[in-house]
This record gives structure tokens, C-alpha cells and sequence, in this order.
């Protein structure tokens, strides 16, 4: 976590979220016509606060204020970017707002039906395509690209800590890590530990 930055409990998560959300489409709505300059809103994890399932409280408070940014925040200038690793898990009206689609590798047929449910009828047969895009691969769809494309994205400067731990390797090493302590101490303070 960076210094200054703010960890949100999970269970007030989607609350917050929305509420900024909110409040952002709320100011542009106001704003003169003239005078609005446009925004992007990227939710990142977007399953963890717009869910398909709609639950009582914060959860549905979140799920319609961001129901209501994909259908009217274009004509306010406000754009919104759905990032999940699970579609499936991710409100259903939301998604069918995007005008874009770009997919990276999807192993779970639950997410693969999503994403086919999106691409128009045309180009259906992109889907099977999924499982077996390459790491860094993805497939684009929509108003950004002429054409449906298959396409490579360029690994970041300063990549993510995001692999995969080796489970094997750690497993065989006889090396002792002993890193309890310094797991509980970053769990106490609420921040991680590199």
C-alpha cells in the first residue's frame, strides 16, 4: 500500500465506491453543458462493489448508483471502465452498457459465456478464443477498434507484485521464511508489507 493511501474495509467497500462515483456524475450533471470537462471512472475489482447479485444495503445502493453512471453518464461526459477477472460476477446491466470489450484469457466457462453474450452475433466465434489467449494477450471489440482484434499488450515498466508464488520451489526449499510475525503486524496496521 502507498504511504497516505487510505485501505477501505470490504464490508463498507461497495458504499464508498459508489458514493464517489456518485458524487463525480452528480457534479458533471451540473455543470453547465458547456463547461464539463470528461471523466473516466475505472473500477478496478469491479465484481467487489458492482455485483450481479444484488444484496440488501450498501451492496444495492452500489449496484444502482453505477446502473445509473453506464446508462446516462455518457451524455454527461462521464465514461466508465468495468475491470474484472470475473465477469460473471459483475452486474449484468452494467456490462451490457460498455461499448468496448477487452478480454484477456478466461478459463471459466461461467465468464467465457459473459463476454460471448456481449460480443455481437457476428463474432461469436472470437469467444473460443479465450482460453486460449497468451499471457498478455487480449481480445478488443467496439467503438476502439475498426476491427475485433487480437492483440498483445506491452508488459508495464513497474510490473505488478501479481505473479503466482512458485508454489513447488518454496515448497522444496529448505529455507526458513518465518514471516507470521510481519504478516500479523502488517494485518494489525492494516497495511501491507513488502
Amino acid at each position: 500500500m502507498k504511504p497516505g493511501a487510505i485501505q477501505v474495509p470490504s464490508d463498507i467497500l461497495p458504499l464508498i465506491v459508489s458514493l464517489v462515483a456518485g458524487l463525480a456524475f452528480s457534479v458533471q450533471q451540473w455543470t453547465p453543458a458547456d463547461r464539463r470537462h470528461p471523466i473516466a471512472i475505472f473500477c478496478d475489482e469491479a465484481h467487489l462493489y458492482i455485483p450481479e447479485r444484488r444484496e440488501s444495503g450498501a451492496g444495492d445502493v452500489s449496484v444502482e448508483i453505477f446502473e445509473r453512471i453506464a446508462k446516462e453518464g455518457r451524455k454527461y461526459g462521464v465514461g466508465l471502465a468495468v475491470i474484472s477477472q470475473r465477469p460473471s460476477e459483475v452486474n449484468r446491466t452494467v456490462l451490457s452498457q460498455c461499448n468496448n470489450l477487452i478480454a484477456m484469457r478466461l478459463t471459466n466457462g461461467d465468464d467465457q459465456s459473459v463476454v460471448k453474450r456481449l460480443l455481437p452475433d457476428s463474432l461469436g466465434s472470437f469467444g473460443d478464443l479465450l482460453p486460449v489467449l497468451d499471457t498478455g494477450e487480449a481480445l478488443v471489440v467496439g467503438d476502439a477498434s475498426l476491427l475485433p482484434t487480437r492483440i498483445r499488450i506491452a508488459e508495464p515498466n513497474q510490473k505488478p507484485n501479481s505473479g503466482t508464488v512458485e508454489f513447488w520451489d518454496r515448497w522444496t526449499n529448505d529455507t526458513k521464511i518465518g514471516a507470521a510475525t510481519k504478516a500479523v503486524e502488517g494485518w494489525r496496521n492494516q497495511a501491507m508489507q513488502n
